[in-house]
């Protein structure tokens, strides 16, 4: 039989059992803490800023690049206080990645604003995703990884000043453009406006992208610009055009083309313009083009042209009407002209009415 231990011999193992389980602590607290200021040492040298904040929306964790950008304070404080300068939580929660996160538990490719500690506006480009659970998988925590892209987003948006700064300068060039010719033909004043805007809204009912859209309208602005090498006392003349004037007058896409040709449009405005008087069948002038060679810009500032011309005066007839217009795009739809463009049109005509005074 074994013998039983002693009262002083369980007291010693005992002692010794408690003796051991320090020193494992001891040494799994050392290691845990060695552990930890590596991770954060390792943390607080990437270039990402990223902190972590809990259900009540505070942060408790920061890596270096975070502190210096919010303040050493940041722990403790919600993140909208922190990082956006805010009194109460982001209104909108569908652009908050925190909130999106607790929801969806993973958030990607998101770009936010925030404000530094110094109150100067910040752009960063991060994601943020769920790192802690409850037992009954409620999320507790969520982690933020952001870079800042602040340079990137300032350029960007001086570029898009810019752009839209040339763009009004644009409009304005095409503007003047566009006066010229009226203040030579007044009788037909408005008609390269009003062209160009029937034709923004057949491109738009075809569901052509908005850039080509674009395009259509400022070509239709400025599409008889050539005309202004025509001589006045012809394009004013109350009586039937002759033959030697309409060859002068037939000449006026070419002439439009050569003075455009220069400027960069970023769309094909110039050749728009020399081929809006083109027809499907090749019976158009100046180059008599036909079909597929005719661009689909041209055709419906071509239809477009039709319209408005044949609804409003003109100094050699009164106006004859739109119930002619349309019969004329119907009776050639297919021959002289584009037959998706003309179905279009009368889609569109059916739902609005155009002034053409």
């Amino acid at each position: 039989m074994n013998k039983k231990p002693t009262y002083d011999e369980l007291y010693n193992r005992v002692k010794q059992y408690e003796l051991e389980n320090v020193q494992i602590k001891s040494e799994f607290h050392a290691n845990l803490n060695e552990c930890t200021a590596q991770y954060n040492t390792m943390l607080d040298t990437v270039d990402s800023h990223m902190s972590m904040v809990n259900r009540e929306m505070k942060v408790i964790w920061a890596n270096q690049n975070t502190k210096k950008i919010f303040g050493k304070d940041i722990i403790g404080k919600s993140c909208f206080k922190a990082c956006h300068g805010r009194k109460e939580p982001c209104r909108d929660s569908s652009r908050c990645i925190v909130k999106k996160a607790f929801r969806q538990g993973e958030v990607n490719k998101h770009e936010t604003e925030a404000t530094d500690q110094n109150g100067q506006k910040m752009y960063f480009s991060g994601s943020a995703r769920v790192i802690s659970r409850d037992n009954n998988g409620y999320p507790l925590v969520v982690v933020k990884i952001y870079n800042d892209i602040t340079e990137q987003k300032k350029t960007e948006l001086k570029l898009k000043k810019s752009m839209l700064q040339l763009r009004k300068n644009l409009a304005g060039t095409i503007q003047a453009m566009a006066m010229t010719v009226e203040t030579r033909d007044p009788y037909t004043a408005g008609h390269q406006r009003r062209t160009s805007d029937i034709a923004r809204c057949i491109a738009q009912e075809m569901g052509l992208p908005d850039k080509q859209v674009d395009g259509i309208r400022m070509a239709g602005v400025i599409h008889d610009l050539g005309k202004i090498s025509v001589p006045a006392e012809i394009l004013s003349k109350p009586g039937k055009i002759g033959r030697p004037e309409f060859s002068l007058i037939k000449h006026h896409p070419q002439t439009g083309y050569d003075i455009l040709k220069g400027i960069d449009f970023k769309w094909p405005v110039a050749e728009i313009v020399r081929q809006h008087h083109e027809r499907m069948d090749g019976s158009g002038y100046p180059f008599g083009l036909a079909g597929e060679d005719l661009l689909l810009e041209a055709r419906i500032i071509g239809v477009a042209d039709v319209i408005e011309a044949m609804s409003s005066h003109r100094p050699y007839r009164p106006a004859l009407g739109i119930n002619k217009a349309f019969y004329e795009i119907m009776h050639n739809k297919g021959k002289l002209y584009d037959s998706d463009v003309v179905d279009a049109t009368l889609k569109l005509f059916s739902k609005r009415e155009f002034d053409f005074h």
